[in-house]
Parts: structure tokens; sequence; C-alpha cells
């Protein structure tokens, strides 16, 4: 016979030991989980060293990925807590009632639309008496439960007053009959800049006298698929990921409603089976009644409709019992009461539910949170690989982008300087022969004239410089538009936009004090004359008339005697050229330089205007996706994280808990 004592010992020795190795096995656990986090510090450090300051669009992956990596932790770290059972299903079902009905008393708000910026968690008051807001950085509050009320009813005060605002804007947005891309482009940055986003993730509340707290932490969560301006805001797969156990409200008067089999098949879809640590609830059972159905019908038809997802499924009256559990809880109740309350909390099947939880989820309480704890945090860094890939690919398509805007200014820009000097060149061919023609028909009277009067003759009747300045500033001033043209069409469309359909007219942030790339400062040429015209540098000012220069010069020597005319005239015929030729020479020696000096002047509004449209595409480049010298090594660090190894837990040796320090 084993003694009393002995007895006592070996059992005391045993709870220990099982103490002992459930403490191992969740430090375990917990160091697998954080075993990848310095990896993904690290890569996140070296991402922000390369980029700098702030980046609009990698930020939002970033803020993210860090956001994961602290959920992680905060994953980690509620394995020391206790078993996180949470109240899921679509909005309207009845979750909160139930988890009243669960806690034995009044504590989550009841008729009332979740809040859908955060899960409220419902602890034993034994165990810490305070309220705690967690934040999305991972940081905690303590406060009373009027303070934290309050705080949070001030966070949604600011979120209506957000939407109601965001409502009125896109009211008068539409007024504008704009396409319909701009319209989503313009809900979009407004629900990014305008709607308020409070950084409350969850509320912890204490609750006294609650049986099921000793064993259980209950979690409100928000009714899935609710909508904020069409768009979904929560998914079964973001709050199961937190969860150590599921409690999976069904509407019984409703039952094939159509909206929790879809969230529930992308669920197990992504898991290849049914999770382990789900229980269906079927709620609403005292309207079945109350609509003249048999319960078992309905209870059938769940089962029908829901039996591939669920293995066990839990018919239900939160209302009744709560209505029972609040006559239960009255003073100076009379025996026959208490009897009608018992038989309709019986009525209610929530006893039946309490069993089943022990005898499920309870029983096995350790295994199934460790299990939940590890496939939350494998889908929390398949989260982060999800966020790296999609940033590096963002950051591959925006560099062939930005390499796209580079070389689409260098072929145009250098096409239109090819074009400008070919102009400015046929014009030099038109006047020279034209030059050439007027001189060629009058060349015998050319020669008999006197120098003075000859070049007189030769600069106002055949190079007609009035005429000849006119079309040659006609043509500048062409190819001052063409420029200009060229660079305010570059200029539009070199900076990088995060709202790219929207115009800077349309922009209702206030752009400089979000960081965010919105109305560039885009001049209308570079001299801030507001003109399309070139400042030409003296071009046009030195004057058609000056072209030549003393034309008597090409004739220098030769026209001293009419005798000495005679001989220069038969020379120039014979031996050399005529005097068209030479006045057409000298014509084109001195367009020859003004051609140059224009095309000068071309080639440095060119290389002025692509400096400023560089400026603006590379300093929107950067405040949106980080220096574009550091896209490469960015998307190196990305990759990385995108290359992570998935979470492998190694299993725990039982040398390793009898020989652990």
């Amino acid at each position: 016979m084993i003694s009393k004592d002995t007895f006592a010992a070996v059992q005391s020795l045993y709870d220990d030991v099982e103490d002992g190795y459930n403490q191992r096995i969740r430090r375990h656990v917990q160091q697998q989980m954080l075993a990848h986090l310095d990896d993904i510090t690290r890569e996140l450090e070296a991402i922000h060293t390369a980029c700098g300051a702030k980046t609009v669009r990698l930020h939002d992956y970033i803020q993210v990925i860090e956001e994961t990596c602290t959920a992680i932790h905060q994953l980690a770290e509620r394995l020391n807590e206790n078993f996180m059972l949470f109240v899921m299903g679509s909005g309207k079902n009845g979750k909160s009632t139930l988890i009243n009905a669960l806690l034995g008393q009044q504590a989550a708000a009841e008729d009332f639309l979740p809040k859908t910026w955060k899960i409220d968690v419902f602890h034993d008051a034994d165990l810490d008496a305070s309220c705690t807001l967690t934040f999305k950085d991972g940081s905690c509050r303590s406060m009373t439960a009027g303070e934290a009320q309050a705080y949070i009813e001030g966070e949604e005060q600011k979120r209506k007053d957000s939407e109601r605002a965001i409502r009125q804007e896109l009211r008068e947005f539409k007024k504008k009959k704009v396409p319909l891309e701009v319209l989503e482009e313009k809900q979009r940055e407004l629900r990014k800049y305008g709607l308020y986003q409070s950084q409350v993730i969850e509320a912890s509340w204490p609750v006294g006298h609650s049986n099921i707290l000793s064993h259980y932490r209950l979690v409100d969560t928000p009714g899935l698929r609710q909508e904020l301006d069409d768009m979904i805001v929560a998914s079964a797969e973001e709050y199961f990921s937190k969860a150590d156990g599921v409690i999976w409200i069904l509407p019984g008067d409703k039952i094939a409603s159509a909206g929790d089999h879809t969230e529930l098949r992308r669920l197990c879809e992504k898991y290849e089976k049914h999770p382990d640590n789900i229980i269906a609830v079927v709620n609403r059972m005292d309207i079945v009644r109350q609509n003249g159905q048999d319960p078992d019908d309905v209870l059938a038809e769940a089962r029908r409709f829901y039996g591939d997802l669920f293995t066990e499924i839990v018919p239900i009256s939160a209302k009744e019992a709560r209505q029972a559990e609040d006559m239960l809880h009255q003073d100076g109740i009379s025996k026959t009461e208490r009897q009608e309350a018992e038989a309709l909390l019986e009525r209610s099947n929530l006893p039946a539910l309490l069993q089943l939880l022990n005898r499920t989820l309870f029983a096995d309480a350790l295994d199934i949170q460790i299990r939940s704890k590890l496939r939350g945090c494998r889908d929390l860094l398949d989260h982060i690989r999800q966020e790296a890939g999609q940033a590096s690919l963002l950051l591959a398509e925006v560099s062939g982008q930005r390499e796209a805007k580079i070389a689409a200014w260098n072929k145009d820009s250098s096409e239109i300087l090819d074009r400008l000097k070919q102009d400015l060149e046929t014009f030099q061919d038109q006047e020279a022969k034209r030059i050439h023609r007027e001189a060629g028909r009058v060349e015998d009277e050319l020669w008999d004239m006197e120098t003075d009067y000859r070049n007189e003759y030769i600069l106002e009747q055949i190079i007609c410089p009035e005429s000849l300045e006119r079309r040659l500033h006609e043509l500048v001033e062409a190819h001052s538009r063409q420029l200009m043209d060229l660079y305010r069409r570059h200029l539009q469309k070199a900076p990088f936009k995060e709202f790219p359909s929207l115009k800077e007219d349309e922009m209702t942030v206030c752009l400089n004090q979000q960081g965010v790339i919105g109305r560039a400062n885009l001049s209308d040429d570079l001299s801030g004359q507001g003109s399309a015209q070139l400042a030409l540098g003296g071009a046009l000012a030195i004057g058609a008339a000056a072209l030549l220069g003393p034309v008597g010069l090409i004739f220098a020597g030769l026209a001293a005697t009419d005798i000495g005319k005679s001989v220069a005239k038969f020379l120039s015929r014979t031996f050399g050229s005529s005097m068209a030729d030479k006045i057409q020479r000298r014509f084109e020696d001195q367009m020859a330089d003004v051609r140059k000096k224009l095309e000068r002047e071309y080639q440095d509004y060119i290389e002025k205007s692509g400096g400023s449209i560089d400026s603006l595409r590379e300093s929107t480049y950067a405040e949106l996706y980080g220096p574009s010298d550091q896209t490469q090594t960015v998307m190196e660090h990305l990759q990385k994280l995108d290359g992570l190894g998935r979470l492998q837990v190694i299993p725990l040796r039982v040398q390793d808990i009898i020989f652990s320090h």
C-alpha cells in the first residue's frame, strides 16, 4: 500500500514536472516564434538607412511589416497568458449577447455595432483589475474602466467625424462629373489621409465573478464584412491568426446565409482542412421556435450546410441564457422562479456549450494554444513575405517607369535638336541660293558699280536684311515654341505621384504637411519671363544687316580703276569664282557663325530643361520610393525578407527538459 504521504509527494512531484514542462515548452516555442525577427529587423534598418527620410509609398509596406513584427512579439508573449477564445461571425448575429451569457453578466455592449478598429478582450478581474489599451506599435496603457471608455469614445468620434467629412467631400467631388477611375482614386486618397485611423487595436476589460475567465480570455470581434464607404475592413483570417480557439456564431433564423459560409470556406481552403480549434454555435433558437420552426430541422440544415467545416455544431439561445442568468442573480428569488430560470437556462443550451468547451478546447488547452500560436506566427511571417514581395515588385515597376521617363526625354530632346539644326541648315541653304540667284542676275552691273554703292546695293537689294531678319526671327520663334512644348510636356510627365489620376486642384489633403507628392511648382519656361521665346543671347540682335560685315573687303584691290574692273571681271570669270559665288560664300560663312550660336543656345536650353525635369523626377521619386540610386539596394533587402524561411519548430526532447537549468 502506498501511504497518503507518499502519494501526495508523488502527486506534488508530478505537478512540478508538469508545470516545469509547460513553462519550458512555452519558452521553447516562444524562442522559435521570435527566431526570424532579428533578421527582419536588420533588413528593415538597412532599408531605412538606404532611404533616409520617410518614403510615402514604400513606407506603406514597411509600416505593415513593422506592425506585423510587433504582432508576432505579442503572439509569442501571450503564450504565457490564458487561452484566448474568440467569438466570431457576421455582424448582428448576437455575438455580444453570447459573450455576456458565457460571462454570466452584462459586460459586452449589445444591440450595438462593434468598433471596426479594435477587439474587446474580457479578462479575470482577480488577475488584473485595470483596463488595458493596446496600440499598433505594441505599447500598452493601463487605466480605469471610465478612462478607457472615454478614450475609446473619443477615438470613435474622431473616426465618425472623418467618415462624415469624407462622404461630404466625395459628394462635392462627384459634382465635377469626373471619370470613374478618378473618383475611385479620390476615394483612396481620402481613405488614406482623411479617414481617422485609431492606433488602438485592443481593449482589455476586467470582469469579476465569472467562472469562464479562470480558464479563458473571451474576445469580442467586429462583425465580419463590415463596410465603410464600400470598403471591407475585416476578414476571418485577420482575427483567426490571433485566436487560440474560436466560437463561430451562426444565425439560426437564416442559417443558409452565404456570408459566413464564404468566410469559412476561404479559411478552410487556406489551411487545407477545417481548423481543429473552432466550434460552431447556431444562435437565436428562441426566434426559430417563435417562427414555428422545428429546432431539430434547423440544426439538421446547419449540419448539411456546414458539416464539412465543423466537427461540432451546438444550438443555443444566447438571449434566453441571459434572461435566465439575470433571474438567477436576483435577490429574494423564489424556489419556483429559480426552477423556471434553471429550466430556461437548460433550454438555452448554454450548459451544453460550456461542457463542450471543457471537453475539447480546455482539455487540450496548451497543445491547442501552441498550435494556434505557431499557425498565427506562420501566417504573420507569410504576411511579411507577401508585403516585401509586393514592395519589391512595386519598386521594380516604378524603377522601370523612371528609366522610361529618362529614355523618352533623351530621345525627344535629341530628335528635336537634330530637327532644329536641320531647319537652320535648310534656312541657310535657301537664303544662300536666293542671294546667289539675285546676285547672278545683276553680276555685270555689280562689277561696274562703285565700291560703296555696290556694297550698299548688295546689302539692301540682294541680301534684304529686314526680310531676312524677319524670316530668321519667325524661324527661331517657332523653334522656341517647339522647345517650350517639349519642356512642358516632359515636365508634366516627370513627377511621380501617389495618386496619378488626380489633378493638382483635385487634391484636398495638405500634401506638404502629409509629406506626399502633389502639386509640382511647374513654371512655364526656364527664364521666368513667362514667354515662349528663348533668350537668344544676341543671335537675332546681331541683325541680318551685320551678317556679312564689310562686304567691300571681299573685293579689296580688285576694282581700283575701270581697267582694273575689267581685268578683275575677266580673271574672276576665267580662273575664279563669280561675284555671286563670293557673296554667297561670304553669307554662308557668316550665317554658319549664327547657326553655331543658335545651336549652342538650343543645346543650353535643352540641358537646362533636362536639369529641371531631372530634379522634379528624382525628388518626387525619392519622396515616394527612396533615392533612385538606392533602389537596387532596397530591392535586395526586400528580396531577403521575401525569401525568409518558413517557421519550423524543433521538437523539445525529454532530456532538454530534465537537464535544463
